[in-house]
């Protein structure tokens, strides 16, 4: 049975229309491509003749995220044309890098039904699957319609979108009974679909897709310093200043440095006004400032190197977890072989940081000073702490295969 969007959703984007669309041009015209306001809004887009399998990734996490299962896809179903989508310019980018030029990338309209419609009109896809938590009423409305498979990949619910307000809920509600298959990536993410309305028959438990190992497999160059490092990754606002306060003041600034590498390196003004008035023995990376013997903070604002400053700290402590955030992502500190401490607020990575602390690689903490405390200590441990390297990197490697499990549950859409 098709549900279309309710009165609610359409009257509200209806008067959002010309906001959305103004917002699209802006966006393009920034990221100098004009590409993206036109099939945002519908136009001149690719006309498919082969049935593609239609991919959607909103970003860059999204498709850093698909990057194995399209590579799976490619080497057991050669014959399948494909087609991506993303919303975001870094995300098309990122898309066109990854999967080469015969993969053929488009914008996502807005969720306007004359753009809608152009795009199913143009892509004629055999099924569309979506990756992670993107609900477009219309579009899955759309699909439903036009007798489109429709499957969320790597399907995740945060408590965020859990605590939408209830008219809100009610439009999720209308729009995922337009699914066929949801496949989760926990147990938790699926009694989350359930409580929001989707049929529980619809729904399959398999992982998350991000354990997959990369399809290729590049050897990353640990990045060395002056000093040897413990490194806070992906922050967000306010905990690289818990973090340095902390760090200050406890022993370990006189052996180690503190590296912060912010989760969105564009704050870099916004950090440094907090972290200067602490402190004079301050370098930033962008400025190509030395690291010395007397450097105790290190700001690395810049794009691309977390994998490098992953690789070769001593400890990694996750961002977004010292606040309300909701973490960020622990599993690629996991694959390099890296024991991870993290704060209180890991919701939406609840089952990788329950797998970590559970397989004796992770470690949580109530707030920063605990957080340098506990680095301190395993510092004094070089044992313990390679063995929680040790462990982290094998319970990463013993769920390495979860794109081929992902794929297996989507044949009976591919055909």
């Amino acid at each position: 049975m098709r549900v279309k969007p309710n009165w609610l959703y359409r009257i509200s984007l209806t008067l959002l229309a010309p906001l959305l669309a103004w917002h699209s041009i802006a966006q393009a015209w920034r990221a100098d491509d004009p590409r993206m306001a036109r099939q945002k809004l519908g136009k001149d887009l690719p006309e498919c003749h082969n049935r593609p399998v239609w991919i959607h990734m909103a970003s860059v996490g999204e498709v850093n995220a698909a990057w194995p299962l399209v590579m799976e896809l490619r080497q057991r179903h050669p014959e399948l044309p494909l087609i991506v989508s993303t919303f975001t310019p870094s995300g098309a980018a990122t898309a066109q890098k990854k999967f080469g030029p015969d993969v053929e990338h488009v914008y996502l309209p807005l969720d306007f039904d004359q753009a809608v419609r152009n795009f199913f009109q143009r892509i004629k896809p055999r099924c569309a699957l979506i990756m992670e938590t993107e609900i477009w009423p219309r579009l899955f409305y759309h699909c439903r319609l036009n007798g489109i498979p429709l499957v969320i990949v790597n399907g995740r619910l945060s408590a965020r979108s859990m605590n939408k307000p209830g008219w809100i809920r009610a439009v999720y509600q209308g729009a995922l009974r337009n699914v066929d298959r949801i496949l989760a990536r926990s147990k938790t993410d699926a009694e989350n679909f359930i409580e929001l309305g989707a049929d529980q028959g619809k729904i399959q438990v398999i992982d998350n897709i991000k354990f997959a190992a990369p399809p290729v497999q590049q050897s990353i160059e640990p990045i060395s310093l002056a000093r040897p490092y413990v490194l806070a990754a992906s922050t967000h606002d306010d905990e690289e200043l818990q973090l340095s306060r902390a760090w200050l003041a406890s022993k370990l600034s006189q052996k180690y440095l503190l590296v912060i590498a912010p989760r969105h390196p564009k704050r870099k003004a916004a950090i440094l006004q907090q972290l200067r008035p602490l402190t004079k023995q301050l370098a930033v990376r962008s400025d190509n400032e030395a690291v010395t013997s007397a450097t105790q903070i290190y700001l690395a604002d810049t794009f691309g190197e977390l994998p490098g400053f992953i690789a070769g700290a001593e400890i990694v402590c996750m961002g977004g977890s010292l606040i309300a955030r909701g973490g960020q992502n622990v599993i690629e500190a996991a694959r390099l072989g890296k024991a991870t401490l993290f704060g209180p607020h890991m919701d939406n990575f609840a089952d990788e940081r329950d797998l970590l602390i559970e397989g004796g690689a992770g470690i949580e903490v109530e707030n920063a000073s605990a957080l340098i405390d506990t680095a301190a200590q395993l510092l004094g441990r070089p044992d313990q702490l390679k063995d929680m390297g040790r462990r982290a990197q094998q319970l990463v490697n013993a769920k390495a295969d979860v794109a081929r499990r992902y794929l297996d549950a989507l044949e009976p859409y591919l055909s």
